[in-house]
């Protein structure tokens, strides 16, 4: 367990609680209610780089949803600053065109996480 972590975050450590729900969302899905500061996006980025080193070579996308668009930006400077992994944001003008393939087809390429907002 402590392995993990140390390969998870070189820079921040977790707190007991901000652990617990990381190990419980390794086992399966979790919806972490709490407050503003507590750490909820810590917890997202250790299970984001959890799941990259689970998932080395099999070039998936991880899509990270917010739901607000000032938190596309905050959220995804916080995943590129505490992981090595390719962030791309998209909210509103920033996206492209549903239609646009070739643009978005370049985006899945260059990218290992998508921050986006879900509408």
């Amino acid at each position: 367990m402590a392995r993990v972590l140390d390969q998870v975050s070189d820079t921040l450590l977790p707190r007991r609680y901000q652990e617990e729900i990381f190990v419980r969302a390794q086992q399966g899905n979790v919806i972490a209610a709490l407050d503003t500061g507590s750490g909820k996006t810590f917890i997202s980025t250790l299970l984001i780089k959890w799941i990259a080193a689970r998932d080395v070579g099999h070039n998936n996308l991880i899509v990270f949803l917010v739901p607000k668009v000032a938190l596309v930006q905050q959220q995804g400077e916080f995943i590129e600053k505490q992981t090595s992994l390719r962030v791309r944001q998209f909210s509103g003008a920033t996206a492209h065109d549903m239609g646009d393939r070739d643009g978005w087809k370049t985006e899945f390429e260059n990218a290992d996480v998508f921050v986006m907002t879900g509408a």
